[in-house]
């Protein structure tokens, strides 16, 4: 059964998350690796690449088995 459309994440807004977490993340100092901020950062850009991840897979899933070829 496939999912509705309502159903499916947009993929632009997954990616445009997984980006600005990213860029979050990066725009702490080294110095502050590990203080209360990064962390929120650093849990935010796991939970976008999470997201993007999951929705690959759920793509994936939906297209048609490749088939073999013959190869004589």
């Amino acid at each position: 059964m496939r999912p509705n459309v309502f159903d499916v994440p947009n993929a632009l807004d997954l990616i445009k998350e997984l980006d600005e977490a990213t860029e979050q993340m990066m725009a702490i100092g080294v110095d502050q690796v590990g203080c209360p901020q990064w962390q929120a950062a650093f849990d935010r850009q796991q939970r976008a690449f999470r997201s993007w991840r999951d929705y690959l897979y759920l793509k994936a899933d939906e297209k048609p088995p490749v088939s073999l070829l013959n190869i004589a």
